[in-house]
């Protein structure tokens, strides 16, 4: 239960992101099935997304006072329009809010910044994550300037999901399914990597689940990897 000061510094949040906040319109909304990942078109006026170098996130009000953030992909500058990747799988502010989205809705949102690092050019590029990761996967492979190739595994807890996540997601035909399996859901991503060979010049984005992503970024690291070579970025925990 909400405690007497955790409800006024909601309220007091919530008061000072409305005067900060911006709008944008949902145009269309897509769930996979089962409805546990949405993915959301939204308008919003006024973004100069042409000065995107790097992945970013829009922090959007899911319910009063509450805020999350999600990874802007497929952005079209011209027509100010993106789409979001949402993971919904949990009984979460953000989930219930993606999981009521319906076209035409006016969303409120307190700021669009980067999350670094830029992506590295001439590289071959390996993902590995989660659903909470499509997103940014997808930012980094819109911006990286002449990848030589992209690969790697995403970890998906819903069978249907692994199952026809090629159809979901056409541009990324290179990426395997895997199932969330073992000590923080890792061991699918973990398997699939000691099962490849890389060459000097990957670089690894590893994002999604905190927990995994630490254990994934310390087996890299075990197999030689360099800490240069790889980029984590953890977003839930």
């Amino acid at each position: 239960m909400e405690s007497t000061i955790q409800l006024i510094k909601r309220k007091a949040i919530s008061l000072i992101a409305q005067t900060l906040s911006k709008t944008g319109t949902v145009l269309a909304v897509r769930a996979w099935e089962p409805a546990t990942v949405i993915e959301a078109d939204l308008h919003l006026p006024g973004v100069d997304m042409q000065k995107w170098t790097t992945p970013q996130h829009i922090k959007l009000a899911v319910a009063e006072g509450v805020y999350r953030d999600y990874t802007p992909l497929g952005w079209d500058a011209g027509t100010a329009t993106c789409t979001l990747i949402i993971n919904a799988s949990h009984n979460g502010a953000g989930a219930r809010w993606a999981q009521a989205l319906q076209p035409g809705d006016i969303v409120s949102y307190v700021g669009i910044g980067p999350t670094p690092p830029k992506p590295t050019a001439n590289a071959h590029v390996v993902f590995l994550g989660d659903e909470s990761a499509l997103g940014h996967f997808y930012a980094v492979q819109q911006l990286a300037q002449n990848p030589l190739s992209i690969r790697g595994a995403i970890a998906l807890e819903d069978e249907q999901h692994r199952e026809n996540f090629r159809a979901c997601c056409s541009d990324f035909k290179a990426l395997e399914p895997v199932s969330k399996t073992g000590r923080n859901h890792a061991d699918g991503l973990l398997q699939w990597a000691a099962a490849q060979r890389f060459t000097p010049d990957t670089v690894f984005y590893t994002a999604g689940y905190i927990p995994a992503v630490v254990q994934v970024r310390q087996r890299l690291k075990s197999l030689g990897i360099s800490s240069a070579q790889i980029k984590a970025q953890g977003f839930w925990k």
